[in-house]
């Protein structure tokens, strides 16, 4: 995999977590948001089965909208384990959950299974369902319309409806979001100014760290695009610096050298 396309990889990963994650983490109880800081860090650590066992042991089973059961079926959906996904939110619907969570998760299912028709359906149904998640789902719609490379005018219609009802930090994904999309029309001056917007609404925390050096790195392989080797440098180095020894970043910092050795190599 290309520079280009294992940083699109990596930041549509951040993407669904910052953006999902972070809404939920945001409006949860503050016990629940210990719960899933505790589960970050484990995660962060490396630790994923004792992660999943604590998630399993505090979690509603009868609630998608539980933080806890959502962040479980986020990890199995990323993790490329979609049919526990699955199983855990047709148990809750089947318990009752009628929530816009539960159809955003099925959405996020059928995205990952390649069922982007029925992926584009369920996150319209969640936006109908639940108010709330309309600025969520009009990102994550986006974004996968981004991905397919089709419909772009209505994704960068949803994105910067989504920018006015986000605040701060949520802001971050939809920048993330619009970078890729302006990658995408070969955009790059856009692109990097975006994914470096993205970045610096960022905090730099343990949860966000990843997030906050994808971006920088998007912005990078953006100034390699527009034949900035200086700002590409600087950019990966920032991105470097900020994932430090974040466990399970060796690709990723391994694309940002190169770049930085790209330079480093025409100044010679």
């Amino acid at each position: 995999m290309g520079t280009e396309s294992l940083l699109f990889a990596v930041a549509a990963v951040f993407l669904a977590a910052a953006v999902f994650m972070g809404y939920r983490f945001i409006r949860s109880p503050v016990w629940k948001q210990r719960q899933l800081q505790k589960a970050a860090r484990m995660a962060a650590a490396g630790r994923v089965k004792e992660m999943i066992d604590y998630l399993e042991k505090n979690r509603n089973r009868k609630k998608v909208t539980c933080p806890l059961t959502n962040a479980l079926v986020f990890y199995f959906i990323r993790s490329g384990e979609t049919g526990k996904a699955e199983k855990i939110v047709e148990q809750a619907m089947q318990a009752g959950d009628t929530s816009g969570t539960a159809l955003a998760q099925l959405a996020y299912i059928a995205q990952q299974q390649g069922h982007n028709e029925t992926a584009e359906d369920y996150y319209r149904q969640a936006m109908q369902r639940d108010s709330e998640l309309e600025g969520t789902m009009k990102v994550n719609l986006a974004g996968l319309f981004i991905s397919m490379d089709k419909k772009l005018d209505e994704a960068e219609k949803l994105l910067e409806e989504a920018l006015e009802m986000r605040e701060g930090a949520g802001k971050s994904g939809v920048y993330l979001n619009l970078a890729m999309l302006h990658m995408k029309r070969k955009e790059y001056s856009r692109a990097r100014a975006s994914a470096v917007t993205s970045a610096e609404l960022l905090p730099d925390t343990t949860i966000t760290r990843m997030g906050k050096a994808q971006a920088f790195g998007l912005a990078a392989r953006c100034s390699v695009k527009l034949n900035d080797g200086a700002e590409a440098k600087r950019l990966a180095s920032k991105a470097l610096k900020v994932l430090d020894d974040q466990p399970g970043t060796d690709k990723l910092k391994q694309e940002l050298t190169a770049i930085i050795a790209e330079k480093q190599e025409s100044d010679r």
